[in-house]
């Protein structure tokens, strides 16, 4: 009974998902979308410049650029901003070089996202993870379906109308074989289902309040060990408040040692267990 009850309940919340959450037509024309992905190009960011320095490792920006304008340009009001994308390539490129020096590359590494969206951030770690050579699984998180077709207010939509995520990001296959696990539900629902032993890595970018933080960060803290991270996104308490009283509750507990990054409106936490 239980169980039939469980089923009919993922069932209401992934239908309201499966049904062109993003609208029934493309939002805006080709050039609106060029227009918008040349200006959030010429963005400069010197935190974020700084921290690739201090890790060692930045991803390949054309690279970047290339998956951003079918993942990242959308219509909305806020300005457009990638960062993240930046910031998760070098703190797990980071992770995975310091991770090497006491145990073999093909020890997997496993990664968690909640907030899965296009799917931009969770390629961003599968190249980290190509990069360094490092055997590796994410497994992504989000009430979008990865097998529906629909409109994901991008560039694709002009080009090939309604698509799932799958064919939407089809020009990273191999990235997305070796690397992704896309888990489709609401975390509340989906993330005590998922058994692992570890959680190395992860990237939290769900519900942005303090209850849903506090859920998904309490389903991972004790899957983590000593030098393991977390990457909390949107920090800014200014549109975040909620979500920032979360992440500052869990720095100051004493088990992260956390480093807190600026990008304009757009602010990151990497919190490291100690």
């Amino acid at each position: 009974m239980v169980i039939s009850i469980h089923r009919k309940l993922e069932t209401i919340i992934n239908n309201n998902w499966n049904n062109f959450p993003f609208g029934k037509a493309p939002y805006a024309s080709i050039d609106e979308y060029m227009h918008k992905a040349k200006t959030t190009k010429k963005y400069k960011y010197p935190e974020i410049d700084k921290y690739e320095k201090q890790t060692g490792f930045s991803v390949d920006k054309k690279w970047l650029h290339d998956l951003a304008l079918h993942t990242q340009i959308v219509i909305k009001e806020s300005t457009l901003c990638y960062t993240h994308g930046q910031i998760l390539y070098s703190a797990l490129s980071n992770y995975v070089f310091k991770h090497q020096k006491t145990h073999l590359s093909t020890t997997r590494i496993v990664v968690y996202e909640t907030g899965t969206a296009r799917g931009f951030s969770a390629l961003c770690m599968a190249k980290a993870l190509h990069d360094r050579k490092q055997v590796g699984t994410i497994i992504t998180f989000d009430l979008l379906p990865h097998t529906v077709p629909m409109y994901w207010n991008c560039i694709d939509d002009w080009n090939f109308g309604p698509l799932t995520r799958s064919e939407l990001l089809s020009k990273w296959a191999d990235l997305i074989k070796d690397h992704i696990i896309f888990h489709q539900g609401d975390t509340y629902l989906e993330l005590s289902k998922v058994q692992t032993e570890r959680v190395h890595f992860a990237f939290l970018d769900g519900v942005h309040d303090f209850d849903a933080i506090m859920h998904e960060f309490e389903n991972i803290e004790d899957k983590q060990k000593n030098g393991d991270i977390i990457v909390f996104d949107d920090y800014n308490p200014l549109q975040y408040s909620s979500l920032v009283r979360a992440i500052d509750e869990i720095c100051m507990s004493g088990q992260y040692d956390c480093t807190k990054i600026g990008s304009m409106d757009r602010g990151y936490v990497i919190a490291k267990k100690l």
